[in-house]
Order: structure tokens, then sequence, then C-alpha cells
């Protein structure tokens, strides 16, 4: 393949968007060997979307209002992984002001101070910067990929634009995880913290107990130069069984909130 082509293939991956999967499909999947195995870097962006379960205490105008809101995609957010064969670190990009549309007051501050997940592929090492309500923490510990159990047929996601395969998977702590990776970018990343696949996450579906997070990949930058990978530093570093003490205080102090709604609507 000459230099022409390798170009027109990247630019290809640079600037492809979920809508012109038809068209390139077939283009991108006849570079794929050439092209991808050429892929060492880069950046690669991914749509956000939660959903989970509105309770009983929040009254039916207000809830039928956020699920509009939430199918409109109002509380979508952009995450980017920035990766090379050493590591690859995932965080939330700032949230566009001209775009807000009166988003909650929690998601700019989010954006502001954004978790950050920082894996050395090198040495299996993982660190974190993890909020729990507003405080921000650093955790430091092994990187252990989850077991993934691998379609043995190679069922696709047909809206993303490369070719990829299904696998899943459910971590220690209970969640569920729906994958779709892409062998076209030969490196096992993947957005927060997750990866360990025969290559590059597109499509995340983490589930447990009513709440779901959906990252769809929407972008991506091959090979980009001057590729910052984030290690966090700078707040106070903590266990996992001090950060799991936090996390709990914050669940019940959430459910204590909840309970109070519920007393107030009756």
């Amino acid at each position: 393949m000459n230099t022409q082509q390798l170009d027109k293939g990247s630019y290809l991956l640079k600037n492809f968007t979920p809508d012109m999967n038809k068209v390139l499909f077939l283009i991108i999947f006849s570079f794929s060997v050439p092209v991808c195995a050429q892929i060492t870097s880069g950046t690669i962006d991914y749509t956000e979307r939660r959903s989970f379960e509105f309770g009983d205490w929040m009254d039916a105008a207000r809830r039928k209002e956020m699920e509009a809101r939430m199918a409109a995609g109002d509380f979508d957010q952009t995450g980017r992984v920035s990766f090379n064969t050493e590591g690859f670190s995932y965080q939330q990009l700032p949230p566009d002001p001209d775009k807000e549309n009166g988003r909650n007051g929690w998601m700019t501050r989010m954006g502001k101070n954004p978790e950050i997940y920082y894996v050395s592929m090198a040495d299996s090492a993982r660190v974190d910067r993890r909020r729990v309500m507003d405080r921000a923490f650093i955790l430091k510990e092994d990187w252990k990929a989850p077991r993934w159990n691998i379609a043995n047929r190679k069922v696709g996601m047909k809206e993303l634009p490369l070719p990829n395969q299904l696998a899943t998977s459910i971590t220690p702590e209970g969640d569920t995880l729906t994958a779709y990776f892409s062998e076209s970018i030969p490196l096992g990343i993947g957005p927060q913290g997750y990866g360990g696949l025969p290559g590059a996450i597109v499509y995340l579906k983490v589930q447990k107990d009513g709440f779901s997070t959906e990252y769809t990949m929407k972008t991506m930058q091959p090979n980009a130069p001057d590729v910052e990978i984030t290690i966090p530093d700078g707040d106070k570093e903590i266990t996992r069984k001090q950060f799991d003490k936090h996390t709990e205080r914050a669940r019940e102090a959430m459910e204590r909130r909840r309970r109070g709604w519920e007393r107030s609507g009756e």
C-alpha cells in the first residue's frame, strides 16, 4: 500500500461519524489490515449516555419531563481515550457552554474537575482520580482486565463503522458489561479503564441496579501528534477499602435524601 492510500485510510478513520456507516464500512474494511496495523497511538471520543429508573418519589409530570430529556440526550456527555502502546487514559471532556440547554449544575462542575482513569499496559498498574459527591481522591491499584466471554460468532453492531465483535462479562463488583470491540485498532483499550480485549472497545454498556451507562465511539484520531496521556495526581491518595467506605456513606446520604423527597410528596 502506498503513502497516498495510507493517508486516505487515516483520514477516513479520523473523520467518520455514525451516519456514514454504510459507505465507510466497505471503504474502511478494505483498508483495515494494512492501515490499522499502523495505529499505535491516538484518541477516541465516545458519547456517554446514562439511563436510570425514576422512583415513585418523583411526581408524574416531573418524571415524564426527565424521561423526555434523557431520551433527547440532554444528559449525554463526551469522554476521550488517549492511548499509545504503553497505556491509556480516559476522562470526560468539558461541556460546551453554548450547548448546555439548562443541564444540571453538577454536570458542569464535574466537567471542570473530571474523573480520570489511567491504565499502564506496560506494568498492569492503574491510577484513577475518582469523585465521591464533591470530593476527589487518587486510587492506585493493580489493573485487572474483566474476564471477557467473546462470542463464537462474529456478531457485530451494524451502527458502528468499524468491523466489531461481541464480548460480555460480569465484574467482581456485580456490573454487567456488554462490549463490542474492533481488531482494526489492535490495542486492548476502552472507556473508564475497561480493556483487555483483542482490540479497542467501540461500544460498551455497563449495567447495575437499574442504572446503565453506554459508551459509543463517535470519532477517532489515529496516530495523533503529541497525544497527552494523563496520569492523575494532586488529590488525596486513599486505599480501595477507604474509597468503598466513602462511596457507601454517599449512597446512604442519597438514600436519606430520597426518603425525604418521598415524605414531602405524601
